[in-house]
This record gives C-alpha cells, sequence and structure tokens, in this order.
C-alpha cells in the first residue's frame, strides 16, 4: 500500500496569465458596467424598431380606398398636413403603391424663429433643442386628412443616440468608445478565464451547459460564462462593427481596405448638379412615376424634402419595404433636381456608400431578414446581462459567509481537474 504522502499530485491553482487576467477582468467590469449596460441595452431596443414604429402606427396605417379614386399627389398631401400640423415641418415622407396604404410624413416641430433666443430657452420651449421632436403623421392619400400620428421616431430617435453618445454629444460618444473597447478586452479576457487548464468530462459539462438543481449564486456563475462563451463571436462582430462607426481612423482604414473613397462627400459633391433659378425642378410625382417604372417590384417610395430651393440633389428610395433605418429589396438613390437622374458618382463614392450601410446591417442585425434581427436582438440581451451576472458574481464573493467560501470554492472545482488519485 502506498501513501498518499509518498507519490502526492500537488493540487495546482490558477496560472499567472489567468491570475492577472481576472483581475483585469474584474475591475475593468466594475468602471465600465454601467455603460456596457446602457450601450447593450438601447442598441438591443433598437433592432426591432422598424416593427414597433409600424405597431405604434396601427389601423392609421391603412385607409378604406374609395372606388374611381387617385390618390392626391405628394405635393398637395404635404400642402394639407401643413395646414393640419402648423407647428411642424416635414422633412421626408413614405407613399405606397397599395391602394388601401395611407401617406406617412416624417416631420419636427419648427424651432423657435427668434435666433436671439438663448439655446437654453429654445430647448425649454421645444422639448430636445431647435432640432425640434419628431414624429409620425398619416393622411389618408385620398382625402389629406391626418388619422394618425406616433411619437415613436422621436423614442427610437433617443434610443440611437443613448447607443452612440449616452445623449452627451462629443463627451458620451468618447465614453462610448472607451467603453467599446473595454468591452472587447472583456470578451476577450472572458474567453481566457473560461477555458480550462484541462478538457476532460467534468470539465466539458461545466464549460459548455449549466448544471441543473444549483442555487442563483452557481445559476448565475453559469449563466456568465456559458452563455458568455456562446455569444463571444457575435459579440466581438458587433463590437468591433460599432467601433468602426465611432472611431473616424478605424472608419477610414476600412474604408480604404474594402476600395471606398475616405473623402467621399468631398468628391460627390463635384459631381452634382450647381443651383440654376432658371431651371424648373421635377416635381415630387414625376419622382414618383419615374421610381414605380424603374422599380416595378418596389411597394413603398420614400423622398427627402429639400430644406431650401438651392438644393439640387434629391435623396430618394424605392424598395419592397423601408424603415427607419433598414432597407429590402430596393435601392437608395441620390438624384438630379432637375432631370430626376441618378447622379453618377465615381466607383470609389458609391463603394463608400455600399460600405457604410452593409456595416450598419452587419451591426444592428439586418444582414440576415427576421433572423439576422432576432438572432442579434438574443446575442444583445446576453450582452446586456454580462455586466449584471459579473456583477452579482463578485458581489457574492465579497459579502459570502465562511460556509459560502466553501460552495464557490467547489464551484472553482469544477472548472479543473478532477481530483486527485489516491494510490491505496
Amino acid at each position: 500500500m502506498e501513501n498518499k504522502k509518498t507519490n502526492p499530485k500537488k493540487k495546482q491553482g490558477k496560472s499567472l496569465t489567468k491570475k492577472i487576467t481576472g483581475w483585469i477582468h474584474l475591475w475593468l467590469g466594475l468602471v465600465s458596467g454601467i455603460i456596457v449596460l446602457t450601450v447593450t441595452l438601447s442598441g438591443t431596443v433598437f433592432v426591432f424598431c422598424d416593427e414597433i414604429i409600424d405597431l405604434c402606427g396601427g389601423s392609421a396605417k391603412y385607409v378604406q380606398a374609395p372606388a374611381h379614386t387617385e390618390k392626391m399627389t405628394p405635393e398637395e398631401l404635404l400642402a394639407r398636413f401643413h395646414q393640419q400640423v402648423p407647428d411642424r415641418k416635414a422633412f421626408y415622407f413614405d407613399t405606397y403603391k397599395e391602394a388601401d396604404r395611407s401617406f406617412r410624413v416624417a416631420s419636427a416641430t419648427k424651432p423657435p424663429k427668434d435666433k436671439t433666443v438663448e439655446k437654453a430657452e429654445k430647448s425649454k420651449k421645444k422639448g430636445r433643442g431647435p432640432r425640434g421632436v419628431f414624429a409620425y403623421h398619416y393622411l389618408d392619400p385620398y382625402t389629406g386628412k391626418v388619422i394618425g400620428s406616433t411619437k415613436s421616431y422621436e423614442f427610437f430617435y433617443i434610443v440611437a443616440h443613448i447607443h452612440a453618445q449616452l445623449l452627451a454629444g462629443k463627451f458620451g460618444k468618447t465614453v462610448v468608445g472607451v467603453a467599446s473597447i473595454i468591452f472587447f478586452i472583456q470578451l476577450i479576457g472572458g474567453l481566457i478565464l473560461w477555458w480550462p487548464k484541462k478538457w476532460n468530462k467534468t470539465t466539458r459539462t461545466t464549460a459548455f451547459k449549466i448544471k441543473s438543481g444549483t442555487k442563483w449564486r452557481r445559476k448565475n456563475y453559469d449563466f456568465h460564462n456559458v452563455f458568455g462563451f456562446y455569444s463571444l463571436l457575435p459579440a466581438v462582430f458587433i463590437t468591433i462593427t460599432g467601433l468602426i462607426m465611432a472611431y473616424k481612423v478605424l472608419t477610414d482604414l476600412t474604408q480604404q481596405a474594402f476600395g471606398g473613397a475616405v473623402d467621399a462627400h468631398t468628391i460627390a459633391e463635384k459631381y452634382e448638379p450647381k443651383f440654376d433659378p432658371e431651371k424648373k425642378a421635377l416635381t415630387y410625382t414625376d419622382f414618383l412615376d419615374r421610381k414605380f417604372k424603374e422599380f416595378p417590384d418596389a411597394k413603398q417610395f420614400r423622398m427627402s424634402i429639400p430644406r431650401n430651393d438651392s438644393a439640387t440633389v434629391y435623396h430618394v428610395v424605392a424598395a419592397q419595404f423601408i424603415g427607419l433605418k433598414s432597407l429590402i429589396n430596393g435601392k437608395r438613390m441620390e438624384t438630379n433636381k432637375y432631370t430626376g437622374k441618378e447622379i453618377d458618382y465615381p466607383e470609389k463614392v458609391q463603394m463608400h456608400e455600399v460600405i457604410e450601410h452593409m456595416n450598419f446591417d452587419l451591426h444592428v442585425g439586418y444582414w440576415g431578414g427576421m433572423f439576422g434581427k432576432i438572432f442579434t436582438f438574443i446575442i444583445g440581451i446576453i450582452c446586456t446581462s454580462l455586466p449584471v451576472t459579473g456583477f452579482l458574481i463578485w458581489w457574492g464573493r465579497r459579502n459570502k459567509s465562511p460556509k459560502k467560501k466553501n460552495e464557490i470554492k467547489n464551484i472553482h472545482q469544477h472548472r479543473k481537474e478532477s481530483h486527485h488519485e489516491q494510490l491505496v
């Protein structure tokens, strides 16, 4: 019989790498936790903005189409809109090919006319500054009557700006950018901490499954580690696409890598028509008819309303569906207001727009239709939970009783080798 003292297998603790990683993981998480939670939660909510906006539109999205009656022109409908809602200014409209769909106007409350009024006074009068408050109004396309409205546009505008800059301008954008970098480091550090020292049946079970029949502390620990692992790759991908939008240097590197022009807007101006007061611009109706003929499968048409007469480029979209930022089976176009033709920008400028929209779609989940949205939403929920479950792990260890210490110790033991063999 061999005594275990004569041939012991020495218990090994955490490696130096894991100790350092664990310390960094803990304190970066505590420092950035609230910011990361706010950013991930707001981003997760934004994923289904189109569906929520449509839901808020309710029955106003549809009308009873009278027989043998033509729809009013966009010019007539916009005039009726401003008559009924004089305190708002329209900046784009949506119209539909279906006879029973209403005409939708995106608008903002008008800023104060007195430019000498202090910024604080403007903000007080108009809610959120001279930009005004966004809203959608639905009009009966046969009568021009406003039949409904929703401020869901304003809600998602706020959500988007919480996500991008915490409603704190450049300073907030910097804070979000730093928090995003920290979150990226946290994801990599989490993988290092998750990785078992040796792979066996016990460590595989602990690494990939949530153990049933355990108390909430163990459940919380498993949620943080297991769900954190399963969401790692898409979370890293979403974080990188977000950083590309947040930092100009990354935006420029991405554009250069995929053949886009870094100074696309400066180049584009050279190809845009010059303002000529002698020339007559095409009507909105002209654009509508042309684009529905050009894209026969399109069901929806969106057109920006220029701020002033000197604008020579109209932004138009024709597609099967056009959301707040999404697009299904269609095309965005910058068009000449005098001819109605799409402006022939250089290939690098066109590629710039493609890359920009593609990066946004990848970040928000618009890359795969409803599946992409659901997938991104689930990843967003998991990412939102990580700061919470991580904090609860830290808080539990910080305030555990001697009995709980042994419980937590046993939890970690599942992530090490099986107990040492004893030769008898």
